[in-house]
């Protein structure tokens, strides 16, 4: 669960769960994370929350009782401790042969917005 207790009305980041991909790969919106703002809160979990989610085209609604939203913060796979290009984490690639992976987050998530 996040440090911070969601409320209505705060401000949140949707994760989309953009449009299938082609046969050729491509995806005409690929995920992506969008503003959202709390509009419920599930009393007997902080960390599902119903939302309405403000895409480029219009609002998108996702409240509780068709399931809500869950919590996610990402995450990534650290690799091995002695990973002899561990500074490289992060730079243009997204994993390592060491085992690490860049941190994604789920779709049809939220999470906190980060700080920039």
């Amino acid at each position: 669960m996040p440090q911070q207790t969601p409320s209505v009305g705060r401000i949140v980041h949707y994760v989309s769960h953009g449009t299938p991909v082609r046969q050729d790969g491509s995806q005409a919106f690929p995920p992506a994370c969008r503003a959202a703002i709390v509009s419920e809160v599930d009393p007997a979990d902080p960390g599902r929350i119903g939302l309405v989610v403000l895409n480029p085209t219009g609002q998108f609604f996702h409240p509780l009782a068709a399931g809500g939203c869950s919590y996610d913060e990402g995450g990534e796979t650290p690799g091995a401790p002695d990973c002899p290009s561990a500074e490289q984490h992060g730079k243009p690639f997204r994993f390592c042969a060491c085992g690490w992976i860049e941190a994604s987050l789920k779709r049809g998530t939220w999470h906190w917005p980060e700080r920039v």
